[in-house]
């Protein structure tokens, strides 16, 4: 059973307090239709600093990757969205939703002694079933990454079976307010960002991705838009952040579907 001091509203001012850094700029919404949406419309009009970031308590069009909605009540999950200035070549940034992903699978660890592994490109799972996932896209000079991430659902609360939430897999004594798990996330958003912004190549993003991933070593199944499929192996990841098939085919979008691992 949640209590309802866990399913109370967000705090703006408890976020910001437990930041404790004057980088981040927090604006935070009761409902809003997609705080990627919206961030990226506030980009378009006028230059956002760094350490911008958007959360919702409720979203009523929220996006997924490849047009899919992102659904949830009121009050259970963590959604934001913020933006990230990237100095590094334009062919790196297939590499932004795995760092990502990284800092939320180390932030989801922090709050409740849980990690998530990673589901290339995008998805956080506990066990088989999606606890969250991301969206990054490229507006002007800058990266919009959108997280949404299941916290206190209970099972009839989930958009689809193959869902879960922290409360139904990490210990109940663990979970703790959302603010919380938002200033985890932002704090690890930051530091790995930063890491690979001013690295000269990808080996640590690599090592850490590659010790997270649930798809290297599985045999896969990936749909393209253009409504082709294949199977295959998924064998590790290119200098660019795609994902390599054991016919040195590198993917760099589809929807991916593991199938079992290889023995």
């Amino acid at each position: 059973m949640i209590s309802d001091q866990l399913r109370a509203p967000l705090n703006q001012d408890q976020i910001i307090s437990l930041l404790g850094d004057s980088y981040w700029r927090v604006s935070l919404f009761e409902s809003i239709p997609s705080t990627q949406i919206k961030l990226a419309e506030l980009i378009r009009a006028e230059k956002i600093p760094a350490g911008t970031v958007l959360i919702a308590d409720h979203q009523s069009a929220g996006r997924g990757r490849l047009t899919r909605t992102f659904e949830t009540p009121p009050q259970v999950a963590v959604l934001l969205s913020t933006v990230l200035y990237p100095i590094r070549n334009s062919a790196d940034l297939g590499w932004i939703p795995l760092i990502v992903g990284v800092a939320a699978a180390n932030a989801i660890s922090k709050y409740c002694g849980l990690a998530p592994l990673l589901k290339w490109p995008n998805d956080l799972l506990i066990g088989d079933l999606k606890v969250g996932g991301i969206i990054a896209e490229q507006v002007d000079d800058c990266v919009v990454v959108g997280i949404g991430i299941n916290v206190l659902q209970n099972n009839d609360e989930l958009p689809v079976p193959t869902a879960t939430s922290l409360f139904l897999e990490c210990p109940k004594d663990a979970i703790t307010a959302r603010e919380e798990l938002i200033a985890y996330l932002l704090q690890e958003i930051r530091s790995e960002f930063d890491a690979w912004n001013t690295a000269n190549d990808n080996v640590e993003i690599l090592k850490k991705y590659s010790e997270l991933s649930a798809t290297i070593g599985k045999q896969i199944k990936l749909d393209f838009q253009n409504g082709e499929s294949k199977e295959s192996v998924a064998i590790g990841l290119a200098d660019n952040g795609g994902l390599l098939i054991t016919s040195g085919e590198i993917i760099v979008s589809a929807d991916l579907t593991h199938l079992r691992a290889i023995q």
